[in-house]
């Protein structure tokens, strides 16, 4: 009686980790159109903030699957998502799919990790403030050695960069563009994320 008791549990615990993992036929299918779904959200972006930053919902799906099948799903949607953006519709020479991809895999990634290893009722909370430091930190480091300068050569110089951002009080150069205006951006994006994040996966996470 004990011996079959011990196998249900086993299978059981089998049965829970396979719903989890990312090497099953239906999470590898969810995965898919997930990233599908992250292509075409990405498509529907806000207007342009100081001429090149836009808000838009692509990151949902990538959310919704590193909260359900782990951080590497997540990341496999960014990827995804960035690459087809890239091969199809850049607007940036691919400046901004490589930008989009490392810092929205600084916020999907943390998230994830703590979302899922936390039992507490505050761990969407943490696991979305958390993320959204962690998305703050990835995009001034990327903006700063990357994404700015890679745009400064696009575009005809630093001066064309910085005129797009003239509408905020004290940017002048590289460093306050990034302080004064994306920083801030980054912030408003990682709290926006989390919450239509935390909402979209509680309606959808008994259906996945």
């Amino acid at each position: 009686m004990s011996t079959m008791t011990h196998e249900t549990k086993f299978k059981s615990s089998n049965s829970n980790k396979s719903k989890g993992s990312v090497f099953t036929t239906r999470a590898l299918v969810t995965i898919g159109l997930l990233s599908a779904l992250s292509y075409v959200l990405m498509l529907l972006e806000s207007p342009p903030y100081i001429g090149f930053l836009r808000l838009e919902l692509s990151d949902i799906p990538a959310i919704i699957g590193a909260f359900q099948f782990g951080p590497m799903a997540g990341l496999v949607i960014e990827l995804i998502k960035n690459l087809i953006k890239g091969i199809t519709a850049t607007k940036t020479a691919g400046v901004g799919e490589l930008a989009n991809f490392i810092v929205s895999a600084a916020y999907v990634v943390p998230a994830a990790i703590i979302y899922r290893r936390m039992k507490n009722k505050y761990k969407s909370f943490l696991s979305f403030g958390i993320a959204t430091i962690c998305l703050t930190i990835a995009g001034f480091l990327m903006n700063y050695f990357v994404t700015i300068p890679l745009y400064a050569t696009l575009y005809g110089g630093m001066e064309n960069v910085l005129a797009a951002a003239t509408v905020i009080p004290g940017i002048k150069d590289k460093f306050t563009l990034i302080l004064l205006g994306i920083t801030p951006f980054n912030l408003v994006k990682g709290i926006f994320l989390g919450i239509i994040g935390h909402y979209t996966y509680r309606l959808l996470k008994n259906r996945l």
